[in-house]
């Protein structure tokens, strides 16, 4: 093997090495910098997305989604369903830096992006609230919604229910592998 092969297949590894670093070092900060370290980053699906296109959701509402993460779904429902804003609440800068800029690719302008603790939140002015989270993360925050909520605002769980509380609706797909429960 010639020197020249050597110096650029090692040239290849280190940058390989360099970005493996760079991704694990940022994912670092931003579990430093989260509210959300017991609530791991869960992305949503295009098949939960899918199933999430049978709500009936009021044109020119508004909905914020707390604690999930995914803000895929805020940009979902603002096309999909017309919602009129859609807000989501973090302290995490790293986060909310890169959603503001991949809202401005996708020329969303509606997807409002906030560093807050979600737990501050005025709930009453949204007439949907959602939430994926595991059931123990709901169970942190079960009392809290349904004391600081609007007897009207349905609160949209993905995959996971409330102990508490039963759905007033729920959504399956054709292989009961998905699931959506609406709550009042």
């Amino acid at each position: 093997m010639s020197d020249t092969a050597v110096l650029v297949c090692s040239f290849i590894f280190l940058f390989i090495l360099v970005v493996i670093a760079v991704y694990y070092f940022f994912n670092v900060l931003r579990l430093l910098f989260s509210t959300t370290k017991k609530a791991p980053y869960i992305p949503s699906f295009d098949r939960q997305l899918e199933l999430m296109k049978q709500l009936k959701l009021k044109k020119n509402s508004t909905i914020v989604d707390l604690w999930c993460g995914d803000w895929k779904v805020l940009r979902f429902f603002s096309q999909e369903h017309g919602v009129k804003s859609a807000d989501w609440f973090d302290i995490n800068y790293y986060a909310i830096f890169k959603w503001k800029i991949l809202n401005k690719r996708h020329n969303i302008t509606n997807v409002n992006l906030y560093r807050k603790d979600l737990f501050k939140v005025d709930l009453k002015k949204y007439d949907y609230i959602y939430v994926y989270l595991w059931a123990t993360q709901l169970v942190i925050m079960e009392d809290w919604l349904w004391k600081d909520k609007n007897k009207d605002t349905v609160i949209i769980s993905n995959s996971f229910q409330f102990k508490k509380h039963k759905p007033f609706k729920v959504y399956k797909n054709d292989k009961w592998v998905d699931t959506i429960f609406l709550y009042k």
